[in-house]
């Protein structure tokens, strides 16, 4: 007989013995695989839900506010850095998306943050890549919207009801800039539901990594840009299922009209598609370390126009966005000579048409720049002009001698002021950024000279395009964006509709900038002359008069000195007005006329050479792997794996505390057999061995069996997750998944941790001898070394609860939850130490039934001096073996103390919500905006504006903020957050708000940014002085501890990379933490800093609302009815908080009822514990019964005797746990689950009475007399 024949035969002939064993190894595996699948399920479901809002989308440019053709989605190419002339097949689609508020047709519902859609009914469905979509999600009919059903829960709206949607209207002008139009900031549309689509059919689209399921609805595209006014306009380019050519073995024919077949598709003509997937290599996920995206850009990608002017032999470059932005300025006048070339196109989708070089025709110093602003006054002494264009510029408008501080006006200026040259005009104008705030400032300037109105100062077309202004037949019809104070004369009247625009006076480029330079530019146009080698193609006709104001181009300036001749000259020779006014001249007239050969090859010329210069994402058009962000967003998540078996552990330990008492049983009731082994010559070490081999292959057949419950119990797991424990994980759909791999990993672990268990098990039995073993009783003497050391732990554990409690209450600092938590675990120790030193007072076990009887006799009658009785022999009988009654008894102490205590961790969003150092930062009401609000809220014009009510508003104020969207960073997002949302505050608006966990206060926004830490010893205040944001390289930031550590998974001092509208990359550096707070999901820098880096973000969509605590419903209600069209959504900010707090509560409530779980386990194994104990003294029941007790008396003494460590136990952990949450007890607005815990102890104590009832009931069945023969 070998070893192997040996496990096997006691493997079966003690299979009763063994079956609690594997019993036990099962639940502990189960545990472990159950919270192992749980991860896996939760992990999947993300990666589910990331793929199926995004369809076959794989790359996207999302331009926001940043418009260009739809066109561009069909030249944008994917190119494989690899094989970079490889023919690219992709889809591809252009969307605009629009913010909107919607509300049913009743006004009954509302719903705000709603995504409006505009797609092409062809492609678009087709994302989704089910083609079984129903026919009702096909061509969306003019006048019809197709709706989600997240939407359509919201409006409670069904197919064929009319909903009313609000759309932002994206403005060419920053509604931030002072002359940005007001009143045309949404369009209403109302609209008859067409169907609703399923998240299947992408329904849930959106970029940007969440789990809240999106309120989109979806339009056609065209239709949707007509509404707004931005035909064949787009936002958004998606573009996905890139495949690469892959035709080794081809014939050359073959080859040419699969690649026609290929490039009709991607410009929509899909023939004979099923030809081309076998031959097509797709990528599961597309990197863009791999692929680049590459087009040839053109002006109009940018809102550009370079076009030819209507008098003067050159090309004007003007943006639809008013300002030019910077890099185009910087691309024009201080291009990079060491800006690498830009990335190729493939061979196969380079144009062949040729152009004309530019480089030797054209230099940075011969482009000539324009800014031209609007001021709202020149006044000279008691005369005034209001409302009058005023252009920056060098020649040929202002002469070459001209000062910063001087100006030139013309001649009806002149007149008008009633000035000289010499004299002073003071210039006022509102501050370019200053929007809605209308911040006024004057700057006074000295006439250097007067000009005729005649070309080239006559021009009409310096004036840009101002929203409101340019299409205005006369003043009247002035949209200009604020209110028009200064009276207009019938004079300017008369001017503006002869002239429209043209400038009353001229200054030098450098004082235009330094006054009306802003974030979005400090350019309005840049003109470039257009040299024609020698021809006069470009030269229109012109009278006499005309050819002698072009020769006076130059500069012939009038500086006071003027002749009735020279008037009568020029009044001969003025520019004719526009259409609409008096006539139209013949600048107008050459404008309408087709542009010669010549001009158009330079234009091109000179738009490849100013482009050569861009890159795209320096204007905000940056493509984005977003389905690579998502999956990895997603698989960085919240390991609930990790989290689970965290909530487990308690039950995960009791099941192996219960599988090892239940194996050492066994040992103790083998100890003859094991004896035997010893004394036929077996060593120690062998014994071990084969005992050790029986217990692994226990372990392996309750880890199998543990795997299938594991399954089910993830399965329970997950549809708690669902339903009574939905705040862990927000609006996430769960869906079971689990893989091979976790069940082998699980079945792996829990085999090795039972195999552990019971090692520890074996380590002393098989070291005793042979003849202790045979005879069959295994005791432990116990020492009165070990009762001093017991009752010098209690006395030490229970001073320094004392002294922790009394010092956390002389500080005042009831609220401490961690220092009473604390209190309570020594508490806890304390008990079970004066537990083991009263257990040790009779110790010891008789290994005889006589001794054992005489044993119970003396010490009853010396510790109770009384006769003895069943209390005396119940004591005696919880002291028989100390170690084991002591081990249920802290088993059942931990896991009560533990259960109840953790309750103290609960989150309270109402305790001290009114304070400023709280969670809410002492506001009222957290706020957020669909569409952008520029008004102050704080002043007076800002409340009138949305008709507000000083009265209803008494008390309130307003803490803005700038907001750009990135990934929800709150912890109810399980999605990593790859690059969080962020929001731009004036820091001194919040000092003293929140209470910071760790690092810098507010001030440090502000601080650092200036140079100046706050702290200089700090590391995050030295780390960012060394680098300055205004280089560029780190911004300071703060956010919410909580976001930051689980969400962001970062830390005070860590950093995370952004890229800014310029496609400039920095640095956002985490320099304070906030505790617990309403600021969850996002980080908080400096408004200024914010602007600086995304200057097309406008207004504000956040607001933090203080009120007065009697009035919070009235202001909310006020508010809410008053800028309804600007989709403002309210929410009590203790509520806000509330809903952050839910999770860790939740997570708390889950562990208190896996913690229970592992308790009522525990009671089981008390159960085994008594039924171990009473087999074990059947011969001196029998003693007991021979010498006159009954029956019935034993069987009261075994319940007393056991039923006293049940109670024991749990008294003992409810006492340590009541000191735990004292501070929860005695606030008045606790919310500890006294109900569920009262439950769960109950039927705890329930489970372990039947179980020692049972256990009890059972050792006294039979005759216990037959127990005395073997003595």
């Amino acid at each position: 007989m070998n070893f192997r024949t040996l496990i096997r035969r006691n493997l079966r002939y003690h299979w009763r013995a063994h079956l609690g064993v594997v019993l036990g190894a099962a639940v502990g595996s189960a545990a472990l695989i159950g919270a192992l699948v749980v991860g896996d399920s939760v992990r999947e479901s993300l990666y589910e839900s990331a793929l199926q809002r995004l369809g076959w989308v794989e790359i996207a440019l999302d331009g926001n506010d940043r418009l260009f053709p739809t066109k561009l989605a069909k030249r944008v190419i994917p190119v494989n850095r690899a094989n970079p002339d490889a023919f690219v097949y992709c889809n591809s689609e252009a969307m605009l998306r629009l913010p909107a508020t919607a509300t049913s047709r009743d006004g009954g519902a509302r719903a705000n943050n709603v995504n409006v859609l505009g797609v092409g009914y062809r492609n678009f469905w087709q994302i989704s890549r089910n083609t079984n979509a129903p026919p009702a999600f096909g061509l969306v009919p003019k006048g019809g919207v197709a709706i989600n059903e997240a939407l359509a829960a919201q409006l409670r709206a069904k197919p064929g009801d009319e909903i009313l949607l609000r759309l932002h209207k994206p403005s060419a002008l920053s509604r931030d800039a002072m002359i940005s139009t007001r009143g045309d900031t949404t369009v209403a549309l109302r609209l008859k539901v067409h169907g609703i689509v399923p998240a299947p059919y992408i329904g849930n689209f959106s970029l940007r990594s969440g789990q809240s399921a999106p309120l989109n609805a979806f339009l056609l595209v065209d239709d949707l840009a007509s509404a707004v006014g931005l035909n064949g306009k787009a936002n958004v380019i998606l573009l996905g299922d890139i495949r690469t050519d892959q035709f080794p073995k081809m014939p050359s024919w073959e080859r040419w009209c699969r690649r026609m077949q290929l490039s009709l598709a991607r410009h929509g003509y899909d023939l004979l598609p099923n030809l081309i997937p076998s031959d097509i290599i797709r990528p599961d996920i597309v990197k863009m370390s791999d692929w680049r995206i590459a087009w040839e850009p053109r002006f109009e990608d940018y809102s550009l126009n370079l076009r030819l002017l209507p008098i003067e032999s050159g090309l004007e470059l003007r943006s639809e966005r008013i300002f030019l932005d910077p890099p185009i300025t910087t691309a024009v006048f201080h291009p990079d000579a060491d800006r690498p070339p830009p990335e190729r196109l493939p061979v196969w989708a380079v144009s062949a048409e040729p152009t004309k070089a530019v480089s030797d025709k054209w230099t940075a110093s011969q482009a000539c720049p324009i800014l031209t602003y609007l001021v709202n006054l020149l006044r000279a002494r008691n005369n005034a002009t209001p409302y009058s264009m005023v252009t920056a510029a060098g020649a040929p408008w202002t002469p070459a001698d001209l000062r910063d501080d001087e100006i030139v006006v013309s001649q009806w200026l002149a007149e008008d002021l009633r000035v000289k040259p010499g004299d002073e005009i003071a210039l006022s104008y509102f501050l370019p950024e200053s929007g809605a705030k209308l911040t006024e400032a004057t700057n006074t300037f000295r006439v250097h000279s007067i000009v005729p109105l005649e070309m080239p100062w006559a021009d009409r077309t310096l004036m840009p395009d101002f929203p409101g202004l340019e299409k205005a037949e006369s003043t009247s019809e002035w949209d200009a964006g604020f209110p028009l104070v200064h009276k207009i004369r019938p004079k300017d009247e008369e001017y503006w509709k002869k002239y429209r625009g043209t400038p009353k006076a001229f200054i030098t480029l450098a004082a235009g900038q330094k006054m009306w330079g802003n974030r979005f530019g400090n350019l309005t146009a840049i003109r470039f002359p257009i040299p024609t080698n020698g021809t006069t193609a470009l030269t229109p006709a012109l009278s006499p008069g005309e050819r002698e104001n072009r020769s006076r181009v130059s500069g012939k300036i009038e500086t006071g000195e003027s002749s009735a001749a020279s008037e009568k000259s020029r009044a001969t020779q003025r520019l004719s007005p526009l259409p609409g006014g008096e006539g139209q001249g013949e600048g107008e007239r050459q404008t309408n006329q087709s542009e010669p050969p010549y001009v158009v090859s330079y234009k091109k010329a000179l738009e490849k050479k100013i482009l050569a210069n861009l890159k795209p994402e320096e204007l905000g058009l940056r493509f984005e792997p977003v389905r690579e962000q998502a999956l990895k967003a997603a698989a960085e998540s919240q390991d609930f794996g990790g989290l689970f078996l965290g909530f487990s552990f308690f039950l995960i330990i009791a099941a192996l505390l219960l599988m090892a008492m239940l194996f050492q049983f066994g040992l103790e009731q083998r100890a003859p057999e094991i004896g035997t082994l010893l004394a036929l010559g077996f060593t120690p070490k062998q014994v071990r061995k084969l005992l050790l081999r029986e217990g692994v292959a226990l372990a392996f057949l309750g880890g199998v069996l543990g795997a299938v419950g594991g399954i089910y119990f993830a399965k329970a797991m997950l549809h708690g997750l669902t339903t009574i424990w939905r705040d862990a994980v927000g609006a996430t759909a769960l869906s079971f998944h689990f893989t091979a791999q976790t069940l082998v990993v699980g079945i792996f672990a829990s085999v090795i941790v039972s195999a552990v268990t019971i090692w520890l098990a074996l380590r002393k039995f098989v070291k005793r001898p042979a003849r202790e073993l045979l005879v069959g009783e295994i005791g432990s003497a116990e020492s009165k070394v070990q009762n001093l050391k017991s009752k010098v732990v209690a006395v030490g554990a229970l001073l320094a609860a004392v002294g922790l409690v009394g010092w956390t209450l002389a500080k005042g600092d009831t609220a401490n939850a961690g220092a009473f938590f604390g209190a309570g675990a020594l508490v806890l120790i304390a008990g079970l130490g004066f537990a083991s030193a009263w257990l040790a007072r009779f110790g010891g076990a008789p290994s005889t039934v006589s001794a054992r009887t005489n044993d119970v006799h003396q010490r009853a009658e010396t510790v109770l001096g009384a006769p003895i009785t069943l209390a005396s022999l119940a004591v005696r009988g919880c002291a028989r073996r100390r170690k084991r009654s002591l081990a249920t008894v802290a088993m059942l102490a931990c896991g009560s103390f533990l259960i109840v205590s953790i309750g103290v961790f609960r989150l309270d969003a109402n305790r001290d919500a009114t304070k400023k150092d709280s969670g809410t930062g002492g506001f009222a009401l957290i706020g957020e905006a669909t569409m952008p609000v520029v008004q102050d809220l704080n002043s007076q014009s800002g409340r009138e504006f949305f008709a507000l009510n000083e009265a209803d508003l008494n008390g309130v104020n307003f803490v803005p903020c700038r907001v750009r969207e990135g990934d929800e960073a709150s912890c109810l997002n399980l999605n990593r957050a790859q690059k969080p949302r962020l929001l731009g505050v004036k820091p001194e608006r919040l000092a003293g708000r929140f209470g910071f966990a760790k690092g810098e206060g507010w001030a440090a926004l502000r601080a650092i940014a200036d140079g100046q830490s706050p702290n200089p010893k700090s590391e995050s205040g030295q780390r960012l002085l060394t680098s300055s944001p205004t280089n560029a390289v780190e911004i300071p930031a703060i956010g919410d501890a909580n976001s930051i550590q689980w969400a962001m998974h970062k830390k005070v001092g860590d950093t995370i990379d952004y890229v800014d509208e310029r496609g400039q990359p920095f640095k956002v550096r985490i320099v304070g933490a906030v505790a617990n707070s309403i600021l969850q999901g996002q980080l908080i820098i400096d408004e200024a800093e914010f602007v600086k880096r995304f200057p097309g973000e406008s207004g504000y969509r956040m607001f933090l609302v203080d009120a007065p605590s009697n009035a919070v419903s009235q202001v909310s209600a006020t508010l809410s009815r008053a800028m309804q069209d600007v989709g403002l959504e309210l929410t009590p900010a203790a509520q806000r908080l509330a809903q952050f707090n839910a999770v860790q509560n939740t997570y708390l409530g889950t562990f208190q009822v896996l913690g229970g779980l592992g308790l009522l386990l525990g009671s089981v194994g008390l159960g085994i514990v008594v039924l171990r104990n009473v087999l074990e003294r059947r011969g001196e029941l029998a003693v007991l019964l021979a010498v006159g007790f009954r029956k019935q008396q034993l069987q009261r003494l075994l319940l007393t005797e056991n039923g006293a460590l049940l109670i024991a136990g749990l008294t003992l952990g409810i006492i340590a746990a009541v000191v735990a949450v004292l501070p929860a007890v005695l606030s008045p607005s606790a919310r500890l689950p006294y109900a569920s815990l009262a439950v769960t102890l109950a039927a705890v104590l329930v489970n372990g009475a039947l179980w020692t009832w049972a256990a009890t009931r059972l050792a006294v069945r039979g005759d216990l007399l037959k127990a005395l023969r073997n003595e």
